[in-house]
């Protein structure tokens, strides 16, 4: 009898196509921790080039209409800030007590939204890899947090703990953020992600980060995804270099053009893409899951 042969796929994340749309889903306004309004927060990303925000105040709902309007988009998220972690709480309006890492984010999942585990890095709040790879309800990691990154080197950039992640089989997803505490705050405007969508209203911009469909960036940019067969092509702006990155962080691939196509084998574990500018600045694509049929 012959053997039976198992198929590869490679699920694409942004295989609904759309328009990209930038934001930032971690800063904070004076409703929290913050020292400027949410409009005039919301005025600084709109007059930056930004389509939409989510205020992220500490164990507090900031209304999304409080920074919306005039074809800006606000995005619901509370900043569910505890003694051991903070995580952002994307897509919820209310704040839940929780005794560690597992029961904050299973009350956010529980209740709808999308839990990611914001300034992992954090001095004051330290990870460890081990509890974070057991905590399987964890949609998404901070990869990048701006404020952590201004204040030491190597505080704000949580890649390898998300390979860590990924290598484990966790599910999980790159955001990066501002986490800023006011328009003068250097940190603003470093960190943000790029969501592919329909449109840029709030329902359409929270689907999309559901389905991964979205990068996260310090001012690289990602300009298209596909897959053909087990063949990823990625596609990044003019004066990019392309990583293809898999399980344990190795590194499958590297070109110093901003196109580029890797053929997947199946045994890399998940594929990630990097593109890095000229002048440094990164964007992180959401990893490549496969499926065998």
């Amino acid at each position: 009898m012959a053997a039976h042969l198992r198929h590869l796929t490679v699920n694409n994340p942004y295989a609904a196509g759309g328009v990209w749309y930038s934001g930032n889903l971690h800063v904070a306004s004076v409703r929290g921790l913050g020292r400027d309004l949410p409009s005039t927060i919301g005025r600084w990303y709109a007059d930056h080039g930004f389509a939409f925000v989510g205020i992220s105040d500490a164990n507090t709902y900031t209304w999304p209409s409080e920074v919306g309007g005039r074809g800006f988009t606000g995005v619901p998220v509370v900043g569910a800030s505890y003694s051991f972690a903070d995580v952002l709480a994307i897509g919820t309006d209310h704040w839940l007590p929780a005794s560690n890492l597992p029961q904050a984010v299973d009350w956010i999942a529980h209740d709808g939204g999308l839990p990611v585990l914001a300034a992992p890095l954090s001095p004051s709040k330290p990870q460890p890899v081990a509890s974070v790879i057991a905590v399987h309800r964890l949609f998404g990691l901070e990869v990048y947090n701006a404020r952590l990154a201004a204040a030491g080197a190597g505080q704000g950039d949580a890649t390898a703990l998300w390979d860590q992640l990924l290598s484990a089989g966790n599910r999980v997803y790159a955001f990066a953020g501002d986490d800023a505490m006011g328009v003068s705050d250097p940190a603003i405007g470093h960190a943000w992600v790029d969501v592919l969508a329909p449109a840029p209203d709030q329902d359409s911009l929270l689907s999309s980060l559901r389905q991964g469909a979205f990068t996260a960036s310090t001012g690289a940019q990602f300009t298209a995804f596909s897959v053909g067969g087990t063949t990823i092509t990625a596609e990044a702006a003019e004066g990019s270099s392309l990583r293809f990155i898999g399980r344990g962080g190795r590194l499958l691939k590297a070109v110093s053009s901003a196109v580029a196509s890797y053929r997947a084998s199946g045994d890399e574990g998940y594929v990630r893409v990097e593109a890095i500018r000229d002048d440094g600045a990164r964007a992180w694509s959401q990893p490549f899951f496969f499926s065998w049929r």
